[in-house]
């Protein structure tokens, strides 16, 4: 029998990497013959038996919220969930949600970043299991068994990022995102900031530029600009060597760790778009490899 999973997730947004992946999961799991459904984040629970959980006043907050459309992708299958479909569930929550509250008897928790960085504290359940989205996530103290629990989902978007202009190029685009606050290395004359454009202006942008300077060592972003050819330059973070930045080599295609490492982002470019697509396909078996996990972890 197919099991049913909820995945808490915020309104679908074309460029939150995190909010895609979530989505996308959804989708992956129904496509695959399970039921999956979204329960918007905005959307908490609330009764008097768990005022300590979530108060009164932050319920009706999130209520006020929740009037708000919530918007999902109209390429993906992904319906909503009701309360009813709680009871017994497999219940997806990513690493920034703190506690549960959904109060699921059976919790994933979904290392999309590493634990803590947004919010700087860590609240899970002491029988949460967990993947991650890439081994960089992977936390050994919170997770000692998951070796090999990887959970990745891939949408590549070569139907807006591919390269165009194959002439002239000059000046640079650059990406904060999560790095937003780090100090800006790269010379800000002829470079344009490009967080908040729609993808299709930000396709526009890198196959006008010549380089990309990203200071999110982990967004998608740095390797759509390789894909519109854009030298795309991820700025290190202290401490973390090109190794721990990504283990995988290959998971490094297109990429320069630093402005020392331009040859090698130039060399591989070519084995990008061919790297991610088999991503894309590999993805189907990561999803079900989770499922047939779950079903070990949580018997029905």
């Amino acid at each position: 029998m197919p099991r049913r999973f909820i995945v808490f997730a915020d309104s679908f947004d074309e460029n939150n990497g995190g909010v895609i992946a979530l989505h996308r999961l959804c989708d992956l799991l129904n496509r695959g013959g399970q039921q999956a459904r979204l329960w918007p984040a905005r959307k908490p629970l609330y009764d008097e038996a768990h005022r300590g959980e979530y108060a009164l006043a932050a319920w009706r907050w999130y209520r006020r919220a929740w009037r708000r459309p919530y918007r999902t992708c109209p390429v993906f299958h992904t319906p909503l969930a009701t309360r009813a479909d709680l009871e017994g569930a497999i219940v997806v929550y990513p690493e920034i949600v703190h506690g549960n509250p959904l109060r699921a008897r059976h919790v994933v928790r979904w290392l999309l970043h590493k634990p803590g960085f947004h919010k700087g504290r860590v609240e899970y359940g002491p029988d949460d299991r967990y993947f991650f989205y890439q081994k960089a996530f992977d936390d050994p103290a919170l997770n000692p068994d998951g070796g090999d629990n990887l959970l990745k989902t891939v949408w590549v978007r070569d139907d807006v990022y591919k390269t165009v202009n194959t002439g002239a190029r000059r000046g640079s685009a650059y990406i904060l995102r999560k790095g937003k606050g780090r100090t800006l290395v790269h010379d800000l004359k002829d470079s344009v900031l490009v967080d908040k454009l729609p993808h299709s202006q930000l396709a526009q942008v890198f196959n006008r530029v010549q380089t990309c300077i990203s200071y999110d060592a982990y967004t998608m972003y740095s390797l759509y600009a390789a894909l519109c050819g854009c030298v795309s330059i991820v700025v290190p973070e202290p401490g973390v060597t090109k190794e721990q930045w990504y283990p995988d080599p290959k998971d490094r295609y297109g990429l320069a760790y630093g402005f020392d490492d331009i040859a090698h982002a130039i060399e591989t470019q070519p084995l990008l778009l061919p790297h991610l697509k088999a991503q894309e396909s590999r993805s189907n078996a990561s999803v079900q490899a989770f499922v047939e996990k779950c079903e070990r972890y949580f018997p029905a």
